[in-house]
């Protein structure tokens, strides 16, 4: 048996997240085990990361001091192994996510300096690194968790009911700002720099989420004939690719017409993989979604996630639609898109890729709600 070696989503989180963590794990002897965070990815890129990251490096250096405290004869414990690693000066070695990268846990240390360099380390897609960045500035603009002494239930009960009194996040979002807070706590604690998590000792609400509005067909084609700037126009022959496909942003960001795309018939099929969740999905290029791909020569615009939603807001504004549209919008029109025609469920599922189809299911709700109002009105009318 390897004394140390690095696994993979050893929390079984990438098939819920689409990621999981890297840890470096040390067995020293029966009941002496060793985890260590070094960082996340997805499944099929975590073995680049850790590459990338060092983390070989660092494997090959915890080996050496195994095989010194060997030679000297050494109890072959956590804290004999983390003595050793703590006054190393070795060079080679990548900073840690354990005691030694701040010299013995020190209580007075930053907690948001800590956020962000293990931030800095865990390889993220911008728009996630982003997300995380603004609860590190909420945080900063707090004032009251500024150090590791400062993580204490009180604090963050405190941290709650400020990020509600601002009056401008949903308790969903609240909920999430906690949830990523509550990451970095979980890592300080496992890895004995702090003496206990706080969330351990408070409970929040998560709310609901927004439920969501798909834009109808009619809007679909409203947004399809209308005249815009060049600019403008790319941004919705992106949308309605997707709202005509299903596909995701990240999946539409990677699709290949030669390498994922099969005919049958007259259509065309993507036949590929979640970048998110790892799922198959098969789904098909309507019409609408076709016509921009002959656009574009079978070669869509790349434009960021960020800038995409941030144009598609100028869009809805130029149109005058009441409802957000957005690039989590688009996919959503086509579930509702596929379920008004009467697409069965399990279909659709297979289409967006959904693991479970409880997801799919949340589309036929809204439909059934739609449904609902529009009797209400024709009620209304009737005499």
């Amino acid at each position: 048996m390897k004394n140390v070696k690095v696994i993979f989503d050893r929390r079984k989180m990438a098939e819920k997240k689409g990621t999981g963590f890297i840890d470096i794990c040390v067995y020293l002897k029966e009941g002496e085990r060793k985890f260590e965070i070094v960082g996340s990815s997805t499944p099929d890129e975590w073995e680049a990361v850790a590459q990338r990251n060092g983390v070989y490096g660092k494997v090959k250096y915890y080996e050496n001091v195994i095989n010194a405290m060997r030679v000297f004869g050494e109890d072959m414990t956590i804290a004999n192994f983390n003595k050793h690693i703590c006054v190393s000066n070795n060079k080679d070695a990548e900073p840690s996510d354990n005691k030694h990268l701040y010299k013995e846990t020190d209580q007075r240390q930053s907690f948001t300096d800590f956020m962000e360099t293990y931030l800095n380390k865990e390889g993220l897609r911008s728009g996630s690194r982003r997300n995380i960045q603004v609860v590190i500035d909420s945080l900063k603009e707090f004032k009251i968790i500024k150090t590791f002494n400062d993580l204490t239930p009180v604090n963050i009960r405190k941290y709650d009911e400020w990020l509600h009194e601002k009056g401008d996040k949903s308790m969903a979002t609240i909920y999430n700002y906690h949830k990523k807070v509550h990451k970095y706590t979980k890592i300080l604690w496992r890895s004995e720099m702090i003496p206990s998590d706080p969330y351990n000792h408070v409970q929040f609400n998560r709310g609901s989420n927004k439920e969501r509005e798909p834009l109808t067909e009619d809007e679909l084609i409203i947004l399809r004939n209308a005249e815009l700037s060049d600019k403008l126009t790319r941004v919705r022959d992106l949308f309605i690719f997707m709202a005509y496909t299903g596909v995701a942003y990240a999946d539409m960001r990677k699709f290949n017409f030669d390498t994922d795309t099969e005919k049958q018939g007259k259509t065309y099929y993507i036949n590929s993989t979640r970048v998110k969740t790892g799922s198959k999905f098969y789904s098909p290029i309507l019409p609408p979604a076709q016509a921009v791909l002959e656009k574009y020569n079978y070669k869509l615009p790349v434009i960021t996630n960020q800038k995409l939603n941030d144009y598609l807001d100028v869009i809805k504004e130029e149109l005058h639609f009441h409802k957000k549209i957005t690039c989590h919008v688009a996919r959503h029109s086509f579930a509702t898109l596929m379920l008004s025609y009467g697409v069965p469920m399990e279909n659709t599922q297979r289409m967006l890729g959904h693991k479970d189809i409880k997801t799919t299911q949340i589309y036929g709700k809204i439909l059934k709600k739609n449904v609902e109002d529009r009797v209400v009105k024709i009620i209304k009318k009737l005499k």
